[in-house]
């Protein structure tokens, strides 16, 4: 086969390829350009399909009129001179690649005027080439207007997603990039319809709310850092607000959205225990750092970066994170929606009209459907689901409500009454309205209920998860300061692994050693167990090493790095049970222990503890207000 130089013009589209991969691609460029040009206003306007029409404004400096002559080639640009530059960038743009690949793949129209030049310039662009040139007038700065995208390759257009996709790829990407320049003003309109609208607002915040929504914004904590080399703000989201992927976790370094999976990983290790299992915080971060230090040269997409020192940059983030989420804790709350109802104008002055309707919303009967808004509460999220094993369901066969309901009678409530949790001498973690509670009963053997009169709200505990909670705590201080009493075996258990389980056990004897276990070789990948830690209990020693040997795939230095999940399972193991009746001296210590917990709000799985109830939403399902 004969070797051939490919032509420049085959070489373009090929190279073209690298940047733009999908009409996104294109208006991440040209937006980002314009704000390097100093613009503090861009609008952004598409119509039809993604490849039909892209215009992008903007009032920055604008091109001048010489040097659209080599704009739209390879490798010119106005932000780098020498290798050395990169080292000191801060433009979101450096390469000199964009324009020549749009101009590739794509028509383009330019209209253009700097304050040098006196009249403004139109150019359109076919193929990299400048196929016409006017004189027009028009203020400073530069319009784009990018038609046919991929015209010219058409296997390319083929393989983009659905178009529905790719607009909202696009609308997600002028999000991002809203998001980290609070100071521009951002427009983007879809067919005529405005779908984004922002200030120009220094308020991160305010920022927050007119692109990502109130609820998130609302649910957000700051917290900041602030050194010779680092410049972090982030805003974190509560124990109450979570998503079931990545999403909504923005990451922003030296104004460029970024993706890097151990700052992620970083920030949710701190949820742990807090939000659900499989389950992701919501933050907005912004790092400001020295260019020195950071490499933006390693992905054509620029949305990657190499960090040095990343290892610091990661226990600021830890310990920022820490101090915002743990004084933000709360208890999760249910309410029950307003519901608005269309008045009709003439009723307004029907008084006999307006009386029948008070006597009948005094002998009203509640429908199922009213009552349904409660259970939508708990249909909509996973974090209400039970965390009992079906084997621990058995209280439910029995439907009798004397059985499934146990009230404490009139001497032990009085007994209660007296009882404050404000009065431990130990600091609480715990709300103060939670404090002021008196034990009322259990319902179904699972939920204790706590009543606060001056309050007016009603606390249900999940006797299983709460007690969860304890163990939780209880073990993972003994295992952190290495305070782990062991226990001989009567009967030495010889546990057979296969080579790698064996290699990594090996490998990592010592980690072992530190949890409480005795092991010793037994030869043929086998192990003798002679010791086990009094915290785990008897019946699952062996699969609990098991557990540790899977988790054993990085290289882990300490047991400080083993994976506290195992501690949580073994929580749960020696945690009571959905249907074992306590008394109410257990009861009692059940929910003083829960109160001096660090997070007394979730069990280790990051489901709740407390549920509140005010006696508002209960008074809406009887129809009292």
């Amino acid at each position: 086969m004969t070797i051939k130089l490919l032509d420049e013009s085959t070489i373009s589209k090929i190279a073209a390829g690298e940047i733009i991969e999908n009409p996104a691609s294109i208006v991440k460029e040209l937006v980002e350009n314009s704000i390097d040009a100093e613009s503090d206003n861009i609008v952004i306007e598409l119509r039809g399909e993604s490849t039909n029409y892209i215009k992008i404004t903007d009032n920055g400096t604008g091109f001048n009129e010489d040097d659209l002559e080599i704009a739209f080639l390879r490798h010119s640009t106005s932000k780098l001179n020498t290798i050395d530059d990169l080292q000191k960038i801060r433009t979101l743009g450096f390469r000199g690649e964009a324009l020549s690949s749009i101009a590739n793949i794509s028509k383009i129209k330019l209209m253009t005027k700097s304050d040098s030049d006196v009249a403004g310039t139109s150019i359109l662009v076919e193929n990299g080439k400048i196929i016409k040139k006017n004189k027009i007038g028009m203020p400073k700065g530069t319009t784009f207007i990018i038609t046919d995208i991929f015209y010219n390759t058409p296997v390319r257009k083929k393989f983009l997603k659905k178009d529905k996709t790719e607009i909202n790829n696009i609308i997600d990407l002028v999000q991002k990039i809203a998001l980290s320049n609070t100071s521009v003003k951002f427009t983007l309109i879809k067919d005529g319809k405005t779908v984004l609208d922002t200030n120009s607002d220094s308020n991160v915040i305010n920022r927050i709310y007119s692109v990502l929504g109130s609820e998130i914004a609302s649910s957000l904590n700051a917290g900041k850092f602030k050194s010779e080399t680092y410049n972090i703000k982030g805003y974190f989201s509560n124990n109450k607000l979570f998503r079931s992927n990545r999403d909504s976790q923005y990451i922003f370094i030296n104004g460029r959205y970024i993706k890097n999976l151990n700052i992620s990983r970083a920030i949710e290790s701190k949820y742990h225990s807090l939000i659900p299992l499989n389950r992701y915080p919501c933050f907005v971060l912004y790092i400001e750092i020295d260019p020195s230090l950071i490499d933006v040269n390693i992905h054509p997409k620029k949305n990657e970066v190499k960090i040095s020192e990343e290892k610091m940059l990661l226990a600021i983030l830890s310990e920022i994170v820490e101090e915002v989420i743990y004084p933000n804790r709360s208890i999760r709350n249910i309410d029950i929606p307003e519901e608005k109802s269309v008045l009709n104008v003439f009723d307004m002055f029907n008084e006999e009209n307006n009386d029948k309707n008070e006597e009948n919303k005094e002998n009203q009967v509640i429908k199922n459907n009213d009552l349904s808004s409660l259970n939508n509460i708990y249909e909509d999220s996973s974090l209400y689901s039970s965390t009992v094993d079906k084997k621990d369901n058995s209280y439910r066969e029995d439907t009798s409500p004397h059985n499934n309901i146990d009230l404490l009678n009139d001497n032990e409530i009085e007994l209660y009454e007296d009882f404050n949790f404000i009065n431990s001498t130990t600091e609480s973690k715990i709300d103060e309205r939670l404090l002021n509670t008196r034990i009322v009963g259990v319902v179904f053997k699972t939920y204790i209920l706590l009543e606060n009169q001056k309050d007016s709200i009603c606390y249900i505990v999940d006797q299983h998860a709460a007690h969860e909670r304890v163990n939780y705590e209880k073990y993972l201080n003994m295992y952190l300061n290495k305070n782990i009493n062991s226990q001989i075996l009567l009967k030495p258990e010889i546990i057979e692994l296969n080579q790698v389980e064996y290699d990594r056990l090996q490998n990592y004897l010592e980690i072992f050693q530190q949890l409480g276990f005795k092991i010793d070789d037994f030869g043929d990948n086998s192990i003798v167990l002679r010791e086990v830690p009094i915290i785990f209990g008897m019946p699952t020693y062996v699969d609990f090493i098991r557990d540790i040997i899977d988790s054993l795939d990085k290289n882990i230095t300490s047991n400080y790095e083993a994976n506290l999940y195992k501690i949580m399972k073994k929580a749960c193991k020696a945690s009571v049970k959905s249907g074992d009746k306590l008394s109410n001296i257990e009861i009692e210590e059940l929910i003083k222990n829960l109160k001096n917990c660090d997070n007394p709000y979730t069990c280790p799985h990051g489901r709740p503890t407390i549920i509140e109830i005010s006696l508002s939403t209960i008074a809406k399902l009887f129809l009292r207000e």
